[in-house]
């Protein structure tokens, strides 16, 4: 469980560093890219520490319904974002994000960790595009997904805030927050492409929430987890609520040249069959999953992906599970293996297929 927790991580940096052509590169050691925010980052708000009096208030979980994140707040326009990864103790992986809802921008200040090395690569979503500077030049990628570097992400552990306990009322982020924790019992599953991270079987995992005290929405996540004695965590902290953020267009962007309609030989291997792209799409292979970015709707991708899956010669297994708003989990079995793919759009009228590897 344990490497596949972190597998992503490597993988996905690794690929998104691929530029001029469709083979992988590592990306260049060099100093990240002028960030675009319009105004100087407020640094975040420390947490103070709960009074014993406080805790002792805390023995029954707080109940109601799911925690929220920040993108479901519509009184927060924009807003920036601090992720950090830790594998015993040291750092695998850190993002900055800045984030604008309308027009939906963002820029994201990505490093990845190597034998201690750090890989640093921007990635900025702007005008219906995904660019990608290495530190070299900058190319138009087909996708990038924040839950893939991360596994962890708060719309994914969100659900368990009602079996949570109230440790105490702290400042946040220019926030009043409620303090939430809770053990292994009570955080669920989560679900990253094809594979699923369950605690159950961890040493101890803890996950701490800090939510807005008016609107219940999730300022600040931490996660633990130890699994055969040793420990990873990940911590999410949101801030500078409504700040002024510009995203800009790069300049002296690099056209890449779009994958092949037939799915190239290494992709058909390493998923075990063929599963055509439909035209116009883009390919991406992230930890043994193939990542197709089309140009359909979500209903016509869901189509598109069944009928394929059918003539490769798989049966569905039960209906699809909406885990998300528009985000659909299947299963598919042909003799002893199984194959699993989420559906899910993210902008109108553009749709991953997202397929695992036949187990």
């Amino acid at each position: 469980m344990a490497r596949q927790f972190f597998l992503l991580v490597t993988a996905t940096l690794l690929l998104m560093s691929g530029c001029g052509g469709n083979t992988p590169a590592p990306a260049s050691q060099a100093e990240p890219a002028t960030p675009t925010v319009a105004a100087s980052a407020e640094k975040p708000v420390e947490a103070a520490a709960s009074s014993p009096a406080t805790q002792a208030q805390t023995a029954q979980p707080i109940g109601g319904g799911p925690a929220l994140t920040v993108e479901q707040i519509e009184s927060i326009e924009t807003y920036r974002m601090r992720v950090e990864v830790m594998s015993e103790g040291k750092p695998t992986a850190q993002i900055e994000v800045a984030h604008v809802k309308t027009p939906l921008a963002e820029d994201d200040q990505v490093t990845i960790y190597q034998n201690g090395e750090p890989i640093q690569a921007n990635v900025r979503f702007i005008n219906d595009t995904l660019y990608l500077n290495n530190g070299e030049k900058w190319t138009v990628i087909s996708t990038f997904n924040l839950a893939e570097l991360t596994v962890v992400t708060p719309s994914g552990l969100a659900e368990a805030a009602p079996g949570m306990t109230l440790v105490g009322e702290e400042e946040m982020s220019g926030r009043k927050t409620l303090h939430l924790q809770g053990d292994k019992t009570v955080i669920p599953d989560i679900q990253t492409g094809s594979d699923t991270l369950s605690v159950g079987g961890a040493d101890a995992a803890q996950l701490d929430l800090w939510l807005d005290a008016e609107e219940r929405f999730i300022v600040k996540l931490f996660f633990s987890l130890t699994i055969e004695g040793k420990t990873f965590t990940t911590e999410f902290l949101y801030y500078d609520f409504n700040a002024p953020i510009v995203v800009e267009v790069p300049t002296n962007v690099e056209e890449v040249n779009a994958p092949p309609t037939p799915m190239p030989a290494e992709v058909v291997a390493l998923l075990g069959f063929n599963f055509p792209i439909p035209e116009g799409s883009q390919l991406s292979v992230v930890a043994r999953t193939a990542n197709i970015l089309t140009t359909m709707s979500l209903a016509e991708a869901r189509t598109y992906l069944e009928e394929a899956m059918a003539a490769a010669g798989f049966a569905q297994v039960g209906q699809a599970e909406e885990r998300a708003k528009d985000k659909f989990f299947y299963t598919f079995q042909r003799d002893d293996r199984t194959v699993t793919a989420n559906v899910f759009s993210v902008l109108t009228g553009k749709t991953t297929i997202q397929i695992g590897a036949a187990k």
